[in-house]
């Protein structure tokens, strides 16, 4: 793509516009076209509202080259962007048999309600673009000198859609870098200011980068040069951040930990305090994980931690939940308990309340023990706000059990 294109987004949804639900889209897709060569030059949310979404999509429409639309794809009467694109493109709405006949499978001989119907027209002339992870398709086609895009709302649906399908009817329409010519990676518990700044310290002409801040991790995109001059950026990234903050690939930690395991054919348990069964969602979160998971114990009182892992009480009464003594013996707990190969035991101050002076709010103590082996203890100390302490202990925790898993050394981080 030789001169940047401009780009709309319009995000759909009253419960967007309200505060029921904060926008997620906004940050990724920006990120995203923005690293392709586009100038993204107006992004806004929009209630379910027919006459106000019609004309901010002609208005996108005549200043943009793209109009990225999010939303509205759903079968209720509030999901309006099918008509609304119809309507502003002249063109009428086209049922897909197709479509139709993959949403009854997907129910899979539940009762399909009629009004899921809606979600297997489009407008006439656009074509659809599949979306295995739900119902409704999205589609693309021409709206004046537009390209016009219409993705689902749910994140889970919207991102594999556009990395999967979106970047290449770009490149194809705009000659926007194909899916090949991009390399990905991801930083773990790299600050997204560090990475922008570490990025900047080694660019090379030609290549630039897009980010994706998710929960538990950044991922980063590397556009432009040849295979071999992204390659260099990214090594001299491991080499400013360290091999165990910088993977290659947008990977999970727990992707990352799962294949540990699996290689070695181990199990795991997770004993959680602090995280409140943060660990146990995210293993759980990953496809597959029920091979390489036993399962976790939430142990958030000191009579649970008693009573489901076998910690004395003068064990407690005389080092506090809060302390490699207590970790150490929840590790141990949750392997006999278990019979798994590998434990993760956390406990610590998330805040905001409950800090003193020797064990402020952030401070966390964590324990990696392998069956028949060594276990490692560690104290860390995360300052900021409590979704943040929560995420970055179970992200450490993930990280550090993989290297000891595969028998490496995992920095202090």
């Amino acid at each position: 793509m030789s001169d940047p294109q401009h780009a709309c987004l319009i995000q759909v949804g009253t419960e967007l516009t309200e505060g029921i639900i904060q926008d997620s889209h906004a940050r990724y897709l920006s990120s995203e076209l923005t690293s392709m060569g586009f100038t993204v030059i107006r992004s806004v949310l929009l209630p379910d509202h027919f006459g106000g979404f019609r004309s901010e999509l002609e208005r996108a429409a005549a200043e943009c080259r793209l109009v990225l639309i999010t939303g509205g794809l759903g079968p209720t009467t509030d999901d309006l962007t099918r008509e609304v694109v119809a309507e502003a493109a002249g063109v009428p709405l086209e049922y897909h048999e197709e479509i139709w006949d993959r949403i009854v499978h997907r129910f899979r001989g539940r009762k399909v309600s009629e009004t899921n119907k809606k979600q297997a027209m489009a407008p006439r002339g656009f074509s659809l673009i599949p979306n295995p992870n739900g119902t409704a398709p999205g589609f693309f086609g021409e709206m004046g000198k537009a390209l016009v895009v219409a993705l689902p709302g749910p994140p889970a649906e919207l991102r594999p859609m556009f990395s999967s399908s979106v970047i290449t009817i770009l490149s194809e329409r705009f000659g926007a870098p194909p899916a090949g010519e991009i390399s990905w990676g991801t930083a773990m518990l790299v600050p997204e200011s560090e990475l922008e700044e570490g990025l900047r310290k080694v660019r090379r002409s030609g290549i630039t980068w897009g980010t994706r801040v998710d929960e538990d991790r950044i991922a980063f995109s590397l556009r432009g040069g040849t295979s071999g001059e992204r390659a260099g950026v990214f090594s001299t990234l491991e080499s400013l951040f360290g091999r165990e903050r910088i993977r290659n690939g947008d990977v999970k930690p727990t992707e990352l930990l799962t294949s540990a395991l699996a290689q070695g054919g181990k199990t795991l348990v997770t004993a959680e305090s602090c995280t409140g069964g943060l660990l146990g969602k995210w293993m759980t979160d990953l496809p597959g994980s029920s091979r390489v998971y036993w399962g976790g114990f939430v142990v958030y009182s000191d009579d649970a931690k008693m009573r489901l892992l076998g910690l004395e009480k003068r064990l407690l009464d005389s080092y506090g939940a809060v302390s490699a003594e207590a970790v150490s013996a929840m590790a141990a707990g949750a392997l006999e308990k278990s019979g798994a190969d590998v434990g993760i035991a956390v406990s610590g101050i998330a805040g905001p309340d409950g800090g003193t002076p020797e064990k402020p709010v952030g401070t966390v103590w964590a324990a990696v023990a392998l069956r028949g082996g060594k276990t490692s203890v560690r104290k860390h100390f995360y300052p900021g706000y409590r979704d943040l302490i929560r995420r970055r202990t179970a992200v450490s925790c993930l990280l550090w059990a993989e290297a000891e898993v595969l028998g490496r050394t995992f920095p202090e981080i």
